[in-house]
């Protein structure tokens, strides 16, 4: 913020302290003309702010005027229903005569649309080339402002993008990347309300243990968490245009689950510190006043999840210091928050707060060094080190402990994955419950035949000593195929050469070596026990026969696998840059943070001196 700006703003809390009303008389006429300032209160204000005693005379009159508009417009607003509202573009690209934000007219009713027209036609700047933001919401273009929370004197942030050809090129591509990542985003999270599904999303707890959540619950976690981490690796890459719609179509998204859910996971809490960050890069903190409220946020959710003395975190990972980073970019943001909000003092507090915790988590890049050169990733360094107050050894032990439970969690939901595919091909019960992947690991240990086994249970409803009688009755399960699908190889023709030179019939020598995952010798065997006949492995037809879906693809067929293979196209983009690592978002190395503190408390030190 300009000096000149934020002095008007410390005025402005002076004249409410002392309760001086610019818009009545004697500092306003009644026909709204200046009236008299008088002296002994400018001497006071100049003493005060440490400022000349004409620069207040000016800034009391702009702020006078200010009084009389705002008092004009809300008249107006009574009368006609119009409100005033006030436009501040982040890049600037309008030549203004005032140093006040721009301002339109418009009814409430009207919806998003009429007001991105009248913005564009005031700012002569493209409707499709901007988002607008209100109380940090992305205003949309088919809902009424009121029902997006718009007011008389509303402030309305405008994200511009770029007029140049080159840059709109640029915006072209960012619009698209925001529908792009949204769409992924759903259909990630549409998998993850399926039963099983390839793409195997985890919801996971600090320890990275899985979470088990209902179906409904998870697809809205995960739609709001696949936003979030997509908009942290934007801001990552300083793309803060691109993160801070992405980060607040997450928090819409966030707000859709229940409050149980979110105390569960931390991810919350960091959205809200990422949102603000946001704000604080874009230069518009004095301009959005949900920052306050979203920091009081994070700090409520990361008690709940941490304990208030991070004592709760303490007891399930056994340190602290990788949170911390957290917690200092928390008390950084709730100063620089306090210091635009005339809390000097809370300010002080705050950013001392911060000043101590950056300076706990700084780390000496000589142990820094000396770990990485035992073979550790610069990321597990600086987090060891910090988790243990830069103590080599422990920190050296406190990663190899981290990679044995990340390893262990890592067997634990590989062998959950095993599990839920293989169930998804046993099928359900008589009774549709899943069949028991136990109960059939059971059988197949007594030397049942797979197919059997897991035909007994559907029939059995998963009851063992049931199972074992509907195999002794129907002894032609025995001979039932394996329920899990063999492995798709490539059969080549010397492959099929092979098999047909012992005398059998091309068409049964790629069946077989189908069946058999391209093993020559074991195709060739299953031939020779079948006397040259089998049936296909694809879909038990008979050889010969048409109408097999593989062979004959219809049309519906090829439009739904090309819907499959773009929609797999999309997760991949939407992943393609996300961390595997669970602490990726702890791994902070503070170096902006660092900037950001040293600036606003030589600002906070220049207003003490």
């Amino acid at each position: 913020m300009a000096d000149e700006d934020f002095m008007k703003k410390r005025l402005a809390s002076f004249l409410n302290r002392d309760k001086v009303k610019l818009w009545e008389e004697p500092f306003t006429n009644k026909d709204g003309s200046a009236g008299n300032i008088p002296q002994e209160l400018i001497t006071k204000f100049s003493n005060e702010l440490n400022t000349s005693e004409d620069a207040i005379a000016s800034l009391v009159e702009e702020l006078r005027t200010h009084a009389l508009q705002k008092l004009a417009e809300k008249e107006k607003f009574k009368q006609s229903g119009k409100a005033t509202l006030k436009i501040k573009v982040s890049r600037q690209r309008v030549k203004q005569t005032s140093k006040q934000p721009l301002s339109l007219e418009i009814k409430l009713l009207e919806q998003g649309k009429q007001l991105r027209d009248q913005v564009s036609d005031l700012i002569h700047h493209p409707g499709d080339q901007m988002k607008l933001i209100c109380s940090g919401l992305v205003l949309k273009d088919d809902l009424t402002l009121q029902q997006q929370n718009v007011r008389n004197g509303s402030l309305i942030l405008v994200l511009c993008l770029a007029v140049s050809e080159l840059e709109a090129q640029q915006d072209e591509k960012l619009r698209h990347e925001l529908q792009d990542f949204r769409h992924a985003a759903e259909l990630l999270s549409a998998r993850a309300e399926q039963e099983y599904d390839e793409m195997d999303i985890q919801i996971a707890d600090q320890t990275g243990k899985p979470i088990q959540l209902p179906a409904g619950e998870k697809k809205a976690l995960t739609l709001a968490i696949a936003l979030h981490e997509k908009g942290r690796q934007a801001l990552k890459k300083k793309n803060v245009t691109l993160a801070l719609p992405l980060l607040l179509e997450a928090d819409k998204e966030f707000k859709q689950c229940r409050a149980d859910i979110l105390n569960s996971v931390d991810n919350y809490a960091i959205l809200c510190l990422d949102i603000v960050w946001c704000y604080l890069c874009l230069k518009h903190m004095e301009d959005l006043p949900d920052a306050d409220a979203r920091l009081r946020n994070s700090e409520n959710f990361f008690q709940k999840s941490y304990g208030s003395s991070m004592e709760r975190l303490m007891a399930v990972k056994g340190s602290t210091g990788e949170e911390l980073a957290l917690f200092m970019k928390l008390h950084l943001l709730q100063g620089i928050v306090a210091y635009h909000q005339d809390r000097m003092s809370e300010a002080a507090q705050l950013l001392g707060r911060a000043e101590s915790e950056l300076q706990r988590l700084t780390i000496d890049e000589d142990k820094l060094n000396a770990v990485m050169t035992m073979g550790f990733s610069e990321g597990e360094a600086r987090l060891g080190l910090r988790a243990c107050d830069g103590n080599i050894q422990n920190a050296v032990a406190h990663i190899m402990k981290r990679r044995e439970e990340k390893e262990e969690n890592e067997k634990k939901r590989e062998g959950e994955r095993k599990k839920n595919r293989l169930q998804k091909h046993l099928g359900k019960t008589a009774d549709g419950k899943g069949v028991k992947v136990e109960s059939y690991e059971m059988l197949i240990g007594m030397g049942y035949p797979k197919g059997a086994a897991a035909e007994a249970l559907r029939q059995a409803n998963n009851d063992l000593n049931l199972s074992l009688e509907v195999l002794q009755n129907h002894p032609e399960y025995l001979s039932l195929p394996d329920p899990v699908p063999k492995r798709k190889v490539r059969i080549t023709d010397e492959m099929i050469a092979q098999v047909t030179s012992m005398g059998f019939e091309p068409e049964m020598a790629k069946w077989a070596l189908q069946k058999n995952e391209g093993n020559v010798g074991k195709a060739i065997e299953d031939l020779i026990e079948s006397g040259g006949s089998i049936q296909s492995p694809l879909d038990d037809e008979q050889p010969g026969t048409s109408g097999s879906s593989d062979n004959c693809p219809t049309e519906e067929n090829q439009s739904k696998v090309q819907q499959q293979k773009e929609e797999k196209e999309a997760i991949n983009r939407l992943v393609s840059d996300l961390p595997e690592d669970e602490e990726d978002y702890l791994d902070l190395t503070l170096d902006e943070e660092r900037e950001f503190l040293q600036q606003y408390q030589s600002m906070l030190n220049s207003l003490r001196s």
